[in-house]
């Protein structure tokens, strides 16, 4: 993955200042990654399909992640989808998402080979999951995330995750909201939850899907459910790693 933003990331992120002080040999290259046709096509096909991806009003917001996010899709991509729910409901959530996706086959599932243009519901978070581990890795999800619904409530979401701004020089503007935690689920929906979450790791089993229970376990008590490729994360952060040392 390049270490290359467009001038809109620079100044959004850390400001015009910043964009000034870059020298124009430099290997951190700007780039204008919405010249990207594939991009623009991809956001126009998630905002079609949104409604498909609102449950109830337990969904507080969505935004799109991965290689569309940060420039690079292909035209045979899908479309990564981070969404955030309401306390308490994000099994359920999932599980209803699923069972709809039987009528309009518009979200990504194990069966489908063909994967073009699907919506890959890969990162599920609570509220409560909101803070994210501080590494260059969760830096580069959550400042190029593109949001589709409730674009407000990003603010939010960088809000619970201060080492933006102490650890990366991200613009204070950009941590400020209003927005208030919404109320947790009651206590029948979140029973609800729990017989999902059980469910649906049965079910994984019985699909031969081959869950890590130990991962799917210490995401769930944080508040998230993620499907990333083992070592997934590793793998970036090593390429990151060799990337700055180039720079340097």
């Amino acid at each position: 993955m390049n270490l290359s933003l467009s001038e809109d990331n620079i100044r959004y992120i850390w400001g015009k200042k910043f964009l000034k002080e870059i020298p124009k040999n430099s290997k951190f290259y700007i780039n204008n990654k919405y010249e990207n046709n594939e991009i623009n096509r991809k956001i126009q096909i998630c905002k079609k399909y949104i409604n498909k991806l609102k449950i109830f009003n337990w969904v507080q917001f969505i935004g799109i992640s991965g290689s569309v996010a940060a420039g690079f899709v292909k035209e045979e991509d899908d479309i990564d989808i981070f969404v955030v729910v309401k306390n308490g409901t994000m099994w359920l959530y999932r599980g209803l998402v699923v069972l709809r996706n039987i009528f309009h086959n518009k979200i990504r599932a194990k069966r489908h080979k063909n994967v073009k243009d699907k919506l890959c519901l890969n990162f599920i978070s609570e509220e409560r999951g909101l803070n994210f581990e501080n590494d260059i890795f969760n830096f580069h999800e959550l400042m190029f995330i593109i949001p589709v619904y409730n674009e407000e409530y990003l603010n939010f979401i960088y809000s619970q995750n201060t080492w933006l701004k102490e650890e990366y020089y991200v613009k204070k503007e950009n941590l400020q909201s209003k927005i208030a935690p919404k109320k947790e689920a009651n206590i029948i929906v979140k029973m609800f939850n729990y017989f999902a979450f059980i469910s649906q790791v049965i079910f994984m089993f019985i699909a031969k899907h081959k869950p890590d229970i130990q991962d799917l376990s210490q995401e769930n008590k944080k508040g998230r459910i993620q499907f990333f490729e083992k070592d997934y994360k590793k793998n970036i952060l090593r390429n990151y790693s060799k990337e700055f040392k180039s720079i340097n």
